[in-house]
C-alpha cells in the first residue's frame, strides 16, 4: 500500500516538474523575442536621397574666377533616428551643406573633393560624385559690345525682321584672364525655340561668346537686356491669270473673261514668295455654252493667297 502511494506520488512530481518546466521556457522564450523585438526596432536603419543639393564654394572671389564646375550635387543620408531624418530632409530645417574648398589650391583645372559639413550626431551622409573638377583663374573684368543676333528660323513662315531696338550697347564682362582674352563681343538672342509672327518686347539673356560665336564663362552686367523687335510680313503682289482647260463647245466661237479683281498678295518664306510670278486659275470651259460666273480658289505651294478667292466672269460669244 505504501509503495503504491509512492508510486503515485512520484507520478504526480514528475508530472508537475514537467509542466514548471514548460511554463519556465515558454515566459523564457516570449521574455527573449520581447526583447529581441525591441532591440530590431532600436537599431532599425532609415534612409532618403537628396538632389539638387547645392555646392557651397570657398575660394577667394576677389581675386580668382572659376568655372567649369558643378553647382549642385546628390547626397544620400542614414540615421536611426526618423527625427533627425526627417529635419536634414526638410529644406527649411536642414542643417548639413555641401562645401568644395578651394583655398589651398593653385590656377588651373583641379578636382577638389566635397565634404558634408554641419552634419547632427547619429545622421551620416554620402555625397555623389564624391568630387568635381574645377578652373580656377586670375579674376578680370573688361567692356564689351553687345550684339543683337537673329535668324530666319526665329520667324514664322511669312513673317521677317523689320527693326530692333536693344536698351543697351556696351556691358562689363568678369572671367579670368584666358577667356577674358578669348570674348569677341556679348550676344542678345531670342529664347530657344522662339519663333516670331508678332512684335516682341521682353528681355533676354546676354552671353559672352568668341569670335566664332562658341559661348564661354563669365559673369556679364547687367545679365539681360530689354529686346524689342518690329515683325513685318514677307509679303508681295502678283497678277492673276485665267487658263482655259478642256474643250470647247462648237457652238462657241470665243469666251471671253473678267476678273472681280486681278492681283493678290502672296504671303510665305522669302524663297517662297521669290519663285511665284503669277497665280494661275484653271477653269473648265467644256459644254460651256452661256455666260456664267464661277468662284474660284487662289493657291499657291508654300505661301497663303490674300483674298482666298476670285469671281471669274465668262462671256460666251456664239457662232452666228
Amino acid at each position: 500500500m505504501r509503495k503504491r502511494l509512492f508510486t503515485k506520488n512520484s507520478g504526480i512530481g514528475l508530472v508537475s516538474l514537467l509542466f514548471a518546466l514548460l511554463l519556465f521556457f515558454a515566459a523564457t522564450s516570449s521574455n527573449y523575442n520581447s526583447t529581441q523585438g525591441q532591440f530590431d526596432r532600436t537599431t532599425e536603419t532609415y534612409s532618403h536621397t537628396l538632389e539638387n543639393i547645392p555646392i557651397d564654394i570657398k575660394y577667394d572671389s576677389d581675386k580668382y574666377f572659376i568655372s567649369g564646375y558643378s553647382y549642385e550635387t546628390e547626397v544620400y543620408l542614414t540615421s536611426t533616428n526618423r527625427l533627425k531624418l526627417d529635419s536634414e530632409i526638410n529644406k527649411s530645417t536642414r542643417t548639413f551643406k555641401v562645401v568644395a574648398d578651394l583655398t589651398n589650391l593653385s590656377e588651373g583645372t583641379s578636382k577638389v573633393t566635397l565634404q558634408v559639413k554641419d552634419l547632427p550626431d547619429d545622421v551620416s551622409a554620402t555625397v555623389s560624385p564624391v568630387s568635381m573638377s574645377v578652373t580656377i583663374g586670375k579674376k578680370k573684368t573688361e567692356t564689351f559690345p553687345v550684339r543683337v543676333e537673329l535668324t530666319e528660323d526665329q520667324f514664322e513662315d511669312g513673317y521677317a525682321l523689320e527693326s530692333y531696338e536693344l536698351s543697351l550697347t556696351k556691358v562689363k564682362v568678369t572671367s579670368d584672364e584666358t577667356n577674358i582674352g578669348q570674348i569677341d563681343h556679348v550676344v542678345a538672342a531670342l529664347p530657344d525655340g522662339t519663333r516670331l509672327d508678332e512684335d516682341y518686347n521682353d528681355g533676354v539673356t546676354l552671353q559672352a561668346v568668341s569670335q566664332n560665336g562658341m559661348i564661354l564663362p563669365a559673369v556679364v552686367e547687367p545679365a539681360s537686356a530689354n529686346l524689342k523687335i518690329k515683325v513685318k510680313p514677307v509679303t508681295k503682289t502678283v497678277p492673276i491669270r485665267v487658263e482655259y482647260i478642256g474643250n470647247m463647245s462648237s457652238e462657241v466661237s470665243d469666251i471671253k473673261y473678267g476678273l472681280s479683281f486681278d492681283k493678290a498678295v502672296i504671303q510665305g518664306t522669302q524663297k517662297a514668295i521669290e519663285s511665284i510670278d503669277e497665280l494661275v486659275i484653271f477653269v473648265d470651259i467644256t459644254d460651256l455654252k452661256e455666260s456664267a460666273i464661277h468662284t474660284m480658289p487662289l493657291e499657291a505651294d508654300g505661301v497663303s493667297v490674300t483674298p482666298e478667292v476670285v469671281d471669274v466672269t465668262l462671256n460666251v460669244v456664239k457662232k452666228k
